[in-house]
């Protein structure tokens, strides 16, 4: 007997629309999760409109009390020019007094060496562990004593932390004295936590005052910016040189360090440059043509125009390599220098 051809076609045509209903129901799940916001490849992508900024470093960054600091500057500038805008890290506050190691500015003078990472001893008020193995300018036998240096905040009480303009976002996430090496050990925690689209880090002069290997500042260089990505896989990151400073003119170890590893910045955020995750460079001193005696007011820390400058590159390589906000306006404005009061 003959089996009909219309009986062994009905169940192919009953799976045939059975596949078609899953598929269509598939396709609808698959759109409600992305409108949802799950799982999704393009979930990953970068922020196409950065807004949150991380300010990280050392005592450049983080400015003494006295200071109008750099990142003033910067929030200024970019403030008016960027919707939404938002700097961000654990820390509020400059330096107090007693939170100062001075960086030397010829090789004869001791390296003063912090017991460890500052973060450990900082508290949010501005007080911190005593430092050691330095003198705090205006104290007897520091820097201010020989007449050579104007500090912002010489003459402001030792355990106070004020800006000399508070009117800008003050988060941030530098410490007077901190290594590259020891900011490499909070960073994924500090970007997981503060969700951070840009990372501006300026870092690695103080691993230079002592003799350390090239191979050793890679090593703390990648691992930085790797575990800034574990905090967040698409963070983009703005590396900076270290900005010379006056003992480079005395020490021809460290001058050679500070060169060469301004050389591994340049490479390193070339080579972990990606995608999702963009590194770029910035020689902030080349730019910016920056003089160590009129820049600084103690041959390391920046003057009032000196805070400019490196406010000026910052907005420069933000705006041409993140599309956040502008050029910085040039020619660059004259700015009063802090005077002690």
């Amino acid at each position: 007997m003959t089996i009909p051809r219309r009986r062994r076609t009905g169940p192919l045509m009953l799976a045939a629309a059975l596949v078609l209903v899953l598929v269509a129901a598939g396709s609808a799940y698959w759109t409600a999760v992305r409108a949802g916001g799950g799982p999704d490849t393009e979930a990953e992508a970068p922020v196409s409109e950065p807004r949150r900024i991380m300010l990280a470093g050392d005592s450049i960054t983080q400015g003494a009390n006295g200071d109008r600091t750099w990142r003033y500057h910067l929030w200024n500038h970019l403030a008016p020019r960027v919707e939404g805008l938002d700097f961000v890290g654990p820390y509020t506050d400059p330096a107090t007094r007693d939170m100062i190691l001075p960086v030397p500015t010829t090789e004869d003078e001791e390296v003063p060496s912090p017991s460890g990472d500052p973060a450990e001893g900082y508290q949010e008020d501005g007080a911190a562990d005593p430092p050691t193995g330095g003198t705090a300018p205006g104290e007897p036998g520091g820097p201010e004593d020989a007449g050579d240096v104007v500090w912002p905040g010489a003459n402001g009480g030792p355990d106070t932390a004020e800006y000399r303009d508070p009117d800008f976002d003050q988060q941030h996430n530098a410490l007077w004295g901190r290594t590259l090496r020891d900011a490499a050990a909070s960073i994924q925690e500090e970007v997981r936590v503060h969700e951070p689209d840009v990372l501006c880090v300026m870092l690695g002069v103080n691993d230079l005052l002592w003799p350390v290997s090239m191979d050793e500042m890679e090593y703390r260089l990648r691992g930085y910016v790797e575990s800034a990505r574990k905090g967040n896989p698409n963070v983009r990151v703005v590396l900076a040189e270290s900005l010379p400073i006056a003992l480079a003119d005395s020490d021809e170890g460290f001058a050679l360090r500070l060169y060469a590893y301004n050389m591994l910045v340049r490479e390193v955020a070339a080579d972990m440059s990606t995608e999702e995750s963009p590194v770029t460079s910035l020689d902030v001193a080349g730019n910016e043509d920056w003089d160590v005696s009129a820049d600084t007011y103690d041959g390391t820390h920046p003057s009032a125009g000196g805070e400019v400058k490196i406010a000026a590159a910052f907005a420069d390589v933000l705006a041409e390599a993140y599309g956040l906000g502008q050029a910085y306006p040039r020619p660059l404005p004259s700015v009063p220098a802090a005077t002690a009061e």
